[in-house]
């Protein structure tokens, strides 16, 4: 009788547990709804979130990072499964290892990435795994975007012979945006004998913080949703790479005419002094004199707004292309398929182009823009050699139903 019990009581939690996976988990042989992108140093293979962002698969493990075959145009089947919500994706200095966040389950996914690009596994997890659930670092409070650069520590010791020596231990650097409870995250990653330590902290500095960009050192800019100012965020370390704390150290007022602004992309130019912020409440992008946010030789008192042009659409992300000279500032939003191109220094739009549907993420490699069409399940890349006219070159995964051609 006892066993019965016992039985019956298993039936009904494993019952339990399958309610939570109600739905089909995500499809890893096609891109779908792509929310983050980046490319392998080798220019061979991309690797690209699926946001799962109309729910169409379960929650759990319905988004994914998918490895394209760039020159194959195929999705490969070392594709792996992850939460709901993911957003834009980084990769180490190496390459040996890439890092995005996904809303749902407030958590940092990382992997592995394979010498040649093609394959990513969870270490922690089964070889056959499809997966990255093992592979998750829980961060709370609607993770919203992540950055990344490299860093270090060193530190003198005397040795068991009592001779001055010199400890180095180099980490990943990861800075987080949250939109919840104005958090931003400073998260260290070390390489302990092929094991990954993680060390965290975090701070309430900027409202809804919804992106983050490096702007030198160990010093993040991070705009925010509802905020009224642009903020330093810069970590305290420790001489063993881990994380005490995180603090604003300098912040610039972004003009609105608003109670609060609503910051979407950034992007800084050549010299490193002058940040673009695509802006709604207004629809603007305004330029940033942020010299005065620097803690290098190129610090000045200035931290102000120089410029600010109004958008006809509400813009999502900003990509400084080309030299300081003539580069260009291109604009994507997904409410119209097209690329708009922004002269920064007269801050007038130049040239409207062509996109798939729903452009959103863009990654620069050498002189090729990749672009990530939310809504086209595609990605076309641009020859922008001519930052003033871009070139299609592929549109991949285009079908008759996901492709536009005509600027709006």
């Amino acid at each position: 009788m006892k066993k019965l019990f016992v039985a019956i009581c298993l039936c009904l939690v494993l019952a339990g547990c399958a309610t939570e996976l109600v739905g089909d988990p995500a499809a890893l042989d096609r891109i779908e709804l792509p929310s983050g992108l980046a490319i392998h140093p080798n220019g061979k293979y991309a690797y690209v979130v699926g946001s799962n962002f109309d729910l169409n698969y379960r929650a759990t493990d319905g988004g994914a990072i998918y490895v394209v075959d760039l020159e194959n145009q195929a999705v490969l089947p070392t594709s792996k499964r992850i939460g709901s919500f993911g957003t834009n994706l980084v990769l180490s200095s190496d390459a040996r290892h890439g890092y995005t966040v996904t809303r749902d389950d407030d958590a940092l996914v990382w992997f592995e990435i394979s010498e040649d690009g093609s394959d990513i596994r969870c270490p922690v997890a089964k070889d056959d795994d499809p997966d990255l659930l093992d592979c998750r670092v829980i961060v709370d409070d609607d993770p919203s975007y992540v950055s990344i650069t490299r860093s270090y520590r060193e530190s003198t010791y005397l040795d068991a012979a009592g001779r001055p020596a010199t400890m180095r231990v180099d980490f990943d650097l990861l800075m987080i945006a949250q939109m919840r409870r104005a958090r931003v995250m400073a998260m260290t990653v070390r390489d302990n004998k092929g094991s990954l330590l993680f060390s965290k902290a975090a701070a309430s500095l900027v409202a809804s913080a919804s992106e983050i960009v490096p702007i030198g050192g160990e010093n993040f800019v991070v705009t925010g949703r509802a905020a009224s100012d642009l903020v330093v965020a810069s970590p305290a370390i420790n001489a063993y790479g881990e994380v005490m704390g995180v603090y604003n150290t300098r912040s610039v007022t972004v003009p609105s005419g608003y109670g609060a602004y609503m910051g979407r992309g950034m992007a800084v130019d050549p010299t490193g002094l002058n940040l673009y912020l695509v802006n709604q409440y207004p629809d603007a992008i305004i330029r940033f004199d942020i010299s005065g946010l620097l803690s290098d030789e190129n610090a000045t008192d200035q931290a102000q707004a120089t410029s600010m042009m109004m958008l006809p659409e509400s813009m999502s992300k900003v990509q400084w292309v080309g030299d300081l000279d003539s580069g260009m500032l291109y604009l994507t939003t997904v409410t119209k398929d097209a690329i708009y191109i922004v002269n920064p220094r007269q801050m007038e739009i130049e040239k409207i182009v062509p996109a798939g549907k729903g452009p959103y993420e863009m990654v620069l490699k050498d002189q090729t823009l990749y672009v990530l069409n939310f809504l086209g399940n595609s990605i076309w890349t641009y020859d922008v050699s001519d930052p003033l006219n871009p070139v299609i070159v592929n549109r991949y995964f285009e079908t008759s139903d996901n492709s536009s051609t005509e600027a709006p």
